[in-house]
């Protein structure tokens, strides 16, 4: 996961999600309520919340927790079935594929004694906060208990395919850095353009946050050492320091409306 920052919607939109919630509240029995007004969700407002859901995720439609399969599922962060006048909240919406959603999630939502999440929101939270990158192995370590719960909740350590697809992105992430150095060297600024593509489009995409981390940070050397890290990429983000803001740069994609 990583932060991930949310857009506005039209005010169209808004309203009908106003109304919604309001017909909610005004049930007798609103979890059915939303049961019966979710099923009606083929409308323009929905298509507009999906666009924006889908231009937040990691380029090509990511899920929002594994960043590996593609993402179909207006997920709640908050369940609908137990948080009825949540269902109609556009910052209770993430948008989630159907393995983290359905074969993990569920209905699992721990909270701590405040009723607080123990579930990262990456619009919410900063997930560097929760949850530290373990390059050598693909896995996670925990920093807080938001960050046990999330690993848990969603698998995210107990899936060999998300493991692996970590490590591949870390050794993919060094190969895109080279070659951008070197298409730089070129004046092939198409191709460098292409390559700030190719990694924001890849899966994955908050590895790229923790690589810039380890890189920056005082265990570079470590890593480097263990020849987990390329010592030409730390020369590379010295020589091209906007580099560490690539995913900043990319994190609205242009051709999407951002309503205030």
């Amino acid at each position: 996961m990583r932060k991930l920052e949310r857009p506005g919607l039209s005010p169209d939109t808004l309203a009908l999600l106003a109304r919604r919630t309001g017909e909610v509240a005004a049930a007798a029995d609103p979890a059915d309520k939303v049961r019966r007004l979710w099923a009606q969700k083929d409308n323009a407002a929905f298509r507009e919340i999906r666009t924006r859901l889908r231009a937040m995720a990691s380029g090509r439609e990511r899920c929002m927790y594994c960043e590996d399969s593609a993402a179909e599922d207006i997920e709640h962060f908050w369940p609908k079935k137990d948080f009825p006048l949540r269902a109609f909240d556009w910052l209770n919406y993430l948008l989630a594929c159907s393995c983290c959603n359905s074969n993990y999630k569920r209905q699992q939502f721990p909270r701590d004694a405040s009723e607080a999440p123990l579930l990262i929101d990456p619009t919410v939270d900063e997930p560097t906060e929760h949850l530290a990158l373990l390059p050598i192995t693909g896995r996670f370590d925990d920093l807080t208990l938001k960050g046990t719960e999330s690993i848990r909740v969603f698998g995210l350590n107990q899936r060999d395919i998300l493991v692996s697809g970590r490590q591949s992105a870390w050794r993919g992430i060094q190969r895109l850095l080279r070659d951008y150095d070197d298409a730089c060297t070129r004046t092939d600024w198409r191709m460098a353009l292409n390559i700030q593509k190719d990694l924001y489009q890849e899966g994955f995409a908050s590895v790229f946050v923790w690589f810039i981390k380890i890189a920056t940070g005082p265990h570079a050397a470590y890593y480097v050492q263990r020849r987990y890290l390329d010592p030409r990429c730390l020369a590379v983000l010295e020589k091209y320091p906007d580099i560490k803001g690539w995913l900043l740069k990319h994190g609205t994609p242009s051709g999407v409306d951002v309503y205030t």
